[in-house]
């Protein structure tokens, strides 16, 4: 899932830096800061604005029947969160795994951007069709791959964010078991070592 988003990194400071008005406009949005543990959007509730990681890790994650979580996506530095006005609650929660700092853009504001400067609003299209790539190609694995091919992947695709997780959240991620994740990971390890 190497699909790059033109609203999350450079081509965002490109733009903001296209006008020191809007720079400065940037500058003075708010910012949410998280606890590590903390909820930033809880399901049933309607997302209330725009979020960027500027620093840290959240989580987006399910309940299941059982209570278990299920994760579906994480969100490190430069990763859009939220939709405004989708006035729809969320059918999952948003949680930080590491200590993190969030820009609020709220959809007034958001308006406002899109009245003064009409590029943002194509930016964060660009922004939302990655995200949709994103959610399809994970799709794809989940249905043609089996779980170990489903790890590899996730180890190939998203090295960083590996190192940054705990087992059991990769686990919950490729929807397999503590055990079952154990049990690849020493087979491939064996595999490596019989090489």
């Amino acid at each position: 899932m190497n699909s790059t988003c033109p609203a999350c990194g450079p081509e965002l400071l490109a733009f903001l830096q296209q006008s020191p008005e809007r720079l400065q406009r940037w500058q003075a949005l708010p910012r949410r800061q998280l606890k590590r543990g903390e909820c930033l959007l809880r399901a049933g509730e309607v997302a209330p604005a725009l979020w960027l990681v500027e620093a840290g890790l959240l989580r987006g994650h399910f309940l299941d029947a059982d209570g278990r979580e299920r994760i579906h996506a994480f969100y490190p530095e430069l990763q859009w969160l939220g939709l405004p006005g989708a006035a729809q609650p969320s059918p999952y929660t948003l949680e930080a795994l590491e200590r993190s700092q969030l820009v609020v853009l709220t959809l007034a504001e958001l308006r406002d951007w899109q009245l003064l400067w009409p590029g943002i609003g194509e930016l964060l299209w660009q922004a939302l069709a990655v995200q949709v790539l994103r959610l399809t190609e994970r799709q794809q694995q989940w249905l043609m791959l089996d779980a170990s091919a489903r790890y590899l992947a996730f180890l190939r695709d998203e090295p960083a964010l590996a190192q940054r997780l705990k087992l059991k959240d990769v686990a919950s991620y490729l929807g397999l078991t503590n055990v079952a994740l154990s049990r690849i990971r020493r087979r491939l390890g064996a595999e490596q070592l019989g090489a």
